[in-house]
Formats: C-alpha cells, sequence, structure tokens
C-alpha cells in the first residue's frame, strides 16, 4: 500500500514539473517580440476587393518611397494622425511625430531613405522577424500582417520614461494610440528594410508608423 502511495506522489510530481516547464516555455516564446499580439479576428479587410485595395495601396506607397516622389508619398499621411517615425539612435528606440515626408531632410538625419526596390509579390502572413544574432530574417518577401495587433509605440513610451526619464503629454499618448490602433505591419525585406503601418481613416488607407529602427542591431 505504502509503495503505490510513493508511486503516486512520484508521478504527480513529474506532471507538475512537466507543466511548470511547458509554462514557462510559453511564457519565454511571447516576450521573444513583445511588439505584437494576435488578433481574434479582422473584419475590415475580409473581402478579397478589400485586400486587392490595400495591395495597391502599398504598392503605391513603396513605388513613391523608391522615387523618392514627395507630393506622392505624402497624400499616403493623413492630416490629422501625421506619420510616426521609430528610429534607434542608441541602445533604445525613439520615435517623433511629423507631418510629412521629405526625402531631402530624413528623420533621423543621420540615415538616408533608401530604396526598397524588390520584385516580391505581396503575401499575406504574419510579420518576418529579424535576428541579429545571424543578422537574417526568417522569411523573406513583401508581407502585409493582417493577422497581428501590433504594439510598439506604447512599450517604447514606457521605455523611455523607465530609462530615461521622459514624461510624454497625455494628449501625445493619445496621438500615438490613434497611429497604432487597428494598424496593419508592411515589412519588405530588402537590404535596407522598409517597414510601416497602414491604417483605414473612413474610406481611405494611410500609413501611420515608419518603423526605421527594426532590424538594427547596431547599438
Amino acid at each position: 500500500m505504502q509503495r503505490k502511495f510513493f508511486v503516486f506522489l512520484f508521478v504527480s510530481l513529474l506532471l507538475f514539473i512537466s507543466c511548470t516547464n511547458t509554462k514557462k516555455q510559453q511564457e519565454s516564446e511571447s516576450q521573444d517580440d513583445s511588439g505584437v499580439l494576435l488578433n481574434e479576428g479582422d473584419a475590415s479587410i475580409s473581402s478579397t476587393g478589400d485586400r486587392r485595395f490595400v495591395s495597391d495601396m502599398v504598392t503605391a506607397f513603396i513605388k513613391a518611397y523608391n522615387d523618392q516622389d514627395n507630393e506622392k508619398i505624402n497624400s499616403y499621411i493623413h492630416p490629422e494622425a501625421g506619420l510616426m517615425v521609430i528610429h534607434r539612435p542608441g541602445a533604445l528606440d525613439w520615435f517623433e511625430k511629423v507631418s510629412k515626408i521629405d526625402f531631402d531632410k530624413p528623420v533621423p538625419s543621420y540615415y538616408p531613405y533608401a530604396s526598397a526596390g524588390n520584385n516580391y509579390q505581396i503575401s499575406y502572413e504574419i510579420a518576418p522577424r529579424y535576428d541579429c544574432s545571424t543578422e537574417k530574417w526568417n522569411k523573406t518577401g513583401l508581407f502585409v500582417d493582417l493577422t497581428t495587433q501590433t504594439n510598439f509605440l506604447g512599450p517604447i513610451a514606457a521605455n523611455l520614461k523607465e530609462y530615461d526619464d521622459v514624461e510624454l503629454d497625455p494628449n501625445y499618448i493619445k496621438q500615438i494610440e490613434m497611429a497604432e490602433k487597428n494598424s496593419y505591419r508592411v515589412v519588405v525585406t530588402t537590404e535596407v528594410p522598409l517597414i510601416f503601418h497602414v491604417k483605414q481613416f473612413d474610406n481611405g488607407w494611410y500609413v501611420t508608423i515608419l518603423d526605421r529602427g527594426y532590424a538594427d542591431c547596431g547599438a
């Protein structure tokens, strides 16, 4: 009887350790990319027609970017929301709001806008990740991620407050929330990657975030 009892305790202990390790692994995997949160579903881009419209807009934006066409590219920046530009001046990411893109005056000033010329076809998939240890993407191409709710600006603001003692105005917090909420991440894995977010305002689609910090492993 005692032997059966000890066997039961031993098996229970093994199950407990197994469950604990599984939970830790899941938590670790969830922290690999804190900038993304799984969406429970998207109703705003549900039809083929919607996707075609987004594809046309993404293609046109990339072309204007590569052509360095100020007038054309700024037509994709919402007049009220503006454009949040993420970059990495040091160990921490930073962002700033601009009303337009000027290819002669890049943001940041030391980082010129480089061509993202490519022959990729648009894929509607989860955005790729860049591994600084291998300096490689886990997949290459032009991706529009409709399955993921982005969360980049909020953590950057929190880090700036914690480590650089930067206190953002509440109105500015609302502006970064407006820029990111319900936006979709677009990634072009060219040598100098082009990463931006698109979002719908009324019946039009605009670029609300230009991420020039991701895949920058220099700091």
